[in-house]
C-alpha cells in the first residue's frame, strides 16, 4: 500500500525547469554532434541528382525542426496542462542565452514554425515523419531530386525512409527518463 501511494518510490523528484534544462542541453549536444551525419547523408545522397550543399549554418533550422518534433512528442507522456508547463520551460531553456528583443524574435520565429509543424503532424503519422518532411521542405531538397519526384514535389521514398531512420536518434527517450525521475509540477 505504501509503495502504491508513492511513499517508497525510488524515483527522483524533479522540477520541470530542471528537466527542461537537462532535456535542452542533451538534445543540443545530440544535434551538434549528429548534424554532421545528417548533413553528409543529404549532401552525398545517391537518390539526389545533385547536392543541396547544406552548410554548418543550416544547423539552426535543423535544430528548430528537432526541437519541434520532440515537443510534439510530449503529449504522449504528459497531460495537456503539464505539456504546457514543460513546453514553456523548454522554450525558456532553448533561448536563455538571448536577451530582450532578440529572445522575443527567436521565440516568435519558433512559434510561427511550430504552427507549420503542427500541420505536418496532421499530414504525417508521427513527429519523426513530420521532421523528415520539414527538413525536405526547409532545405529545398525537392530542387535536387530526379525529374519524376521533383515534378510530384514529394520526397523520394528511399531517401525519406533513410532520413526518418536517422532522425529517430534525435528523439528524447522519455521512457528511460521517467523510469528514474518523477516530474513535480
Amino acid at each position: 500500500m505504501i509503495k502504491f501511494l508513492g511513499l517508497l518510490s525510488k524515483k527522483k523528484k524533479v522540477k520541470p525547469e530542471l528537466t527542461a534544462s537537462i532535456y535542452v542541453a542533451i538534445l543540443q549536444n545530440v544535434i551538434n554532434e549528429g548534424f554532421v551525419e545528417i548533413k553528409g547523408f543529404i549532401n552525398n545522397n545517391n537518390n539526389l541528382v545533385s547536392s543541396p550543399n547544406l552548410s554548418n549554418n543550416d544547423i539552426v533550422d535543423f535544430s528548430t525542426i528537432i526541437f519541434l518534433g520532440n515537443i510534439q512528442n510530449l503529449s504522449v507522456y504528459f497531460e495537456e496542462d503539464h505539456v504546457s508547463i514543460l513546453r514553456a520551460c523548454i522554450l525558456d531553456s532553448i533561448y536563455k542565452d538571448l536577451e530582450g528583443n532578440s529572445q522575443n524574435l527567436a521565440i516568435e520565429r519558433f512559434l510561427d514554425y511550430e504552427n507549420y509543424f503542427k500541420e505536418l503532424i496532421v499530414k504525417y503519422d508521427s513527429p519523426v515523419s513530420a521532421m523528415a518532411y520539414g527538413i525536405f521542405e526547409k532545405f529545398n531538397i525537392n530542387d535536387y531530386q530526379g525529374a519524376l519526384f521533383k515534378q510530384k514535389n514529394k520526397p523520394n521514398p528511399i531517401l525519406f525512409n533513410e532520413l526518418k531512420n536517422l532522425l529517430k536518434h534525435f528523439i528524447w527517450n522519455w521512457d528511460d527518463y521517467l523510469k528514474k525521475n518523477k516530474l513535480k509540477f
